[in-house]
């Protein structure tokens, strides 16, 4: 008995059409005879065929243990027939069998090391078929991909943040005007206390009910004080035990976005109408009032995002995906950056190589070096919205978009170097933790990813898969129990070992990594 490649193939396509993988399918039905197979035999192969083949291989695999090499059969043990024979379980045996054939370093799980025995490939095919094949199984057990664990379930909240500096403390957002600050004790598993920031109601015209959702949070860099934002407009000044320290009323409409500057003395704010305050924390008076407008209708937004590239210097989106550059005092701006062709959606300035980065709707990422209106590096490849970048190190830019792919920079090769799918679902929110080791995405439906970028995979060299891209090795995945729930923003906590998630639809939760 036997099966050629093509036919495996076939079962494999027919596999892809029955789970709804019409993308993959097609791809696969392009580049093999898989419709010669399925007009010859397409009637006579029922459905789920390539499942049942696989799970009659573990049971052949692990029967095959129960039999001695003279064919008699081995004492039955009844504690081993009622273990759940699965794929893990098969393929150890099988490498138990045959090492031979399983350390050629094609099969080879990331953990394991070359050894002698049968004809071997090269050093450097065998490093570039773990690279390229091995990258998304790094750091996982057995090779598989690990499942995060939920440690704390949190109430339905909007947005979250952990505080920057004092260990264990976490902010959230509420849909019912009001704000939540949780201090746990030191391994976050208990809340040591609870500090509710309310805000009023407001009369919403669309629900006809009275709501202030809380829209936004931010941390000032020393971790002393927090910004809440709502959706009327309202922001209010609160100190890390959740005492009211200041409320903020300039804004008429939801606040998107809130950034500090460094000294924790100032922070700007902007609302969805394109409205940016600047703001000194200590006295909570607004020191500047810009109100910039898009020329295609005045209602569009020009971005969701600023930054601050110095102590008193900041970058706020303009009309025609411009970035305007203002000192605080000035009215006008002291500089324009022009090269998007749409809504700011990123904006992060690297104060160790002084480079701003920023993304836009127009799926292109680009540097900005200072003193130069013209943007030194523009990474294209995304094909949606990018809504979120960071920088890993002075050198490489990890990027999320709604196309469903994360991607790895590098500014000094100005090039892609490497690039991971997750199966063509949107990313929503993304999230470097900050010791930059950690990337997590949330997906629109529910799937929290998390990739390791501090050692990403190697450059292959010239070998037949140097034109490939390498996948970013996966640190473990997280499930939202709820069907149909979407990851709205994430924040990693001070330790960089758990993550904060809030959903549109379940409750919010705390996962460990």
């Amino acid at each position: 008995m036997s099966i050629t490649s093509e036919e495996l193939n076939y079962l494999i396509w027919r596999y892809l059409q029955e789970t709804g993988n019409e993308v993959s399918a097609l791809a696969l039905q392009e580049e093999t005879r898989v419709l010669e197979f399925d007009s010859k035999y397409g009637k006579e192969v029922p459905l789920g065929t390539l499942v049942e083949l696989v799970q009659k291989g573990i049971l052949y695999t692990e029967c095959d243990l129960l039999v001695e090499n003279d064919g008699k059969v081995k004492p039955i043990d009844n504690t081993y027939l009622t273990q759940n024979f699965n794929l893990a379980q098969a393929l150890q045996v099988e490498k138990e069998k045959g090492p031979n054939r399983l350390t050629d370093g094609r099969f080879a799980l990331e953990h394991e090391n070359d050894s002698a025995g049968g004809k071997e490939d090269s050093e450097e095919d065998v490093k570039s078929w773990r690279t390229y094949k091995g990258a998304e199984e790094a750091n996982k057990p057995n090779g598989f991909i690990r499942t995060l664990r939920e440690v704390h379930k949190l109430a339905k909240i909007v947005t979250c943040s952990w505080n920057p500096v004092i260990r264990s403390v976490l902010a959230l957002g509420e849909k019912d005007s009001q704000a939540r600050l949780l201090h746990f004790d030191d391994d976050n598993a208990t809340i040591k206390n609870e500090y509710e920031l309310k805000h009023p109601f407001a009369p919403n015209v669309v629900s006809e009910k009275a709501t202030n959702e809380v829209t936004c949070l931010s941390w000032s860099l020393n971790g002393q004080d927090i910004v809440t934002g709502t959706e009327n407009g309202e922001l209010r000044l609160w100190n890390s035990e959740g005492k009211l320290k200041n409320v903020l009323n300039f804004h008429r409409s939801p606040i998107i976005c809130i950034k500090w500057n460094s000294d924790s003395t100032h922070f700007i704010t902007a609302d969805v109408e394109n409205v940016t305050i600047v703001w000194n924390a200590l006295t909570g008076t607004a020191l500047q009032h810009f109100e910039l407008k898009a020329q295609e209708s005045a209602t569009d937004s020009l971005g969701v995002d600023l930054e601050w590239v110095e102590n008193d210097k900041f970058i706020i989106p303009g009309p025609q995906g411009s970035l305007a550059v203002y000192q605080m005092g000035e009215n006008k701006p002291i500089g324009r950056l022009n090269g998007h062709q749409g809504p700011i959606s990123v904006l992060k300035f690297n104060p160790s190589n002084n480079l701003l980065l920023s993304a836009s709707d127009d799926h292109a990422i680009r540097i900005w070096r200072g003193g130069s209106g013209n943007s030194c590096n523009c990474f294209l490849g995304h094909s949606q919205s990018i809504v979120s970048a960071d920088w890993i190190d002075d050198d490489k830019v990890v990027s999320a978009s709604m196309d469903g792919t994360v991607r790895l920079w590098s500014v000094v090769d100005n090039s892609l170097l490497a690039m991971s799918m997750t199966d063509g679902v949107p990313v929503f929110s993304g999230k470097l933790s900050k010791d930059r080791t950690k990337y997590a995405v949330g997906l629109m439906d529910g799937q929290i990813t998390v990739y390791d970028v501090q050692a990403p995979p190697e450059k292959r060299g010239s070998t037949n898969l140097s034109a490939s891209i390498d996948p970013l090795p996966l640190h473990g995945t997280f499930q939202s129990p709820k069907d149909g729930d979407s990851s709205f923003d994430l924040s990693w906590c001070y330790d960089n070992d758990k993550l904060a998630v809030a959903y549109s639809i379940g409750d919010g939760a705390i996962i460990s990594m």
